[in-house]
C-alpha cells in the first residue's frame, strides 16, 4: 500500500494500492517477442494513465493502464494528484 500526504502539512490522505506515477513502469512482450519497457504519462483532460512505449522493431504502443486519483485536502483545500 502506498500513502498519498498532503504536500503542505504531511498528513495522510488516503492509501492507495498502487504506486505513485514516478515510481511506475510498464514492461510488456511485443509481437517481435522482445521485452520492452513503457513510459507511464497522463494524458491531459481525460484522468486516464497511459503506457506509451516504442519497440526496435517500430511497433508504437500507447494504452490505457488506470485511472487519475485527485484528492482534496480538508485543511488547506491542496489537490494531490496520485
Amino acid at each position: 500500500m502506498y500513502e498519498c500526504r498532503c504536500p503542505h502539512d504531511g498528513k495522510k490522505l488516503a492509501e492507495i494500492a498502487r504506486p505513485p506515477l514516478a515510481l511506475g513502469h510498464y514492461d510488456y512482450p511485443c509481437e517481435c517477442r522482445r521485452w520492452v519497457r513503457g513510459q507511464i504519462i497522463t494524458e491531459p483532460g481525460t484522468n486516464s494513465i497511459l503506457a506509451v512505449d516504442s519497440c526496435p522493431c517500430g511497433r508504437i504502443t500507447r494504452r490505457v493502464i488506470g485511472h487519475l486519483v485527485t484528492i482534496q485536502c480538508s485543511k488547506c483545500k491542496a489537490f494531490v494528484n496520485f
